[in-house]
């Protein structure tokens, strides 16, 4: 989705940015449909960005279309309340966070890093084994989500020379 992100400022990506986004929107819409924990972090990240106004271009809109449309099409399963609102508030606050408080100081790494999501995840790995009502999310989700945030830090660390290469 950075990627994506990236070529929607460059006129003369557009085309990239609208496929990229579109391939990012049809898999994590595939994702959802066969994973028991990436509905909780997908479609809260879906609605926390959408509440924060982030999706603000045609490749978030083609990426978030198709997310929908896949998700849809391959049956929406039931969510635990709980747990999908800590995935929409800690996308929320971090996207919120993250335009609003540049700068110095601890609070402004962790927007910058948007670690509020991080963190709510890792509570609901932990906390289901103390409150058993909560869903929560499984440890290898939660490693496979810090492994997707990753890629994404990293292509927006080297997106000029991804950029360069198209």
């Amino acid at each position: 989705m950075k990627l994506a992100d990236d070529l929607a400022d460059d006129t003369t990506t557009r085309i990239a940015g609208a496929i990229t986004g579109i391939l990012c929107g049809a898999f994590v819409g595939l994702l959802v449909t066969i994973s028991s924990d990436a509905p909780y972090i997908f479609f809260g990240v879906f609605i926390g960005t959408l509440l924060a106004g982030k999706i603000d271009n045609l490749n978030h809109f083609l990426a978030g279309a198709l997310f929908l449309l896949v998700a849809l099409m391959g049956g929406l399963p039931v969510l635990e309340p709980v747990t999908l609102l800590v995935c929409v508030l800690g996308a929320f606050l971090d996207e919120f966070g993250h335009d609003r408080l540049q700068g110095g100081g601890y609070l402004s790494m962790i927007f910058e890093y948007r670690l509020i999501l991080k963190m709510g995840i890792l509570a609901l790995v932990i906390v289901p084994y103390f409150i058993v009502w909560i869903h929560g999310i499984g440890w290898c989700s939660f490693i496979f989500f810090l492994l997707f945030e990753l890629s994404y830090e990293f292509t927006g660390r080297f997106d000029e020379h991804l950029l360069g290469s198209l």
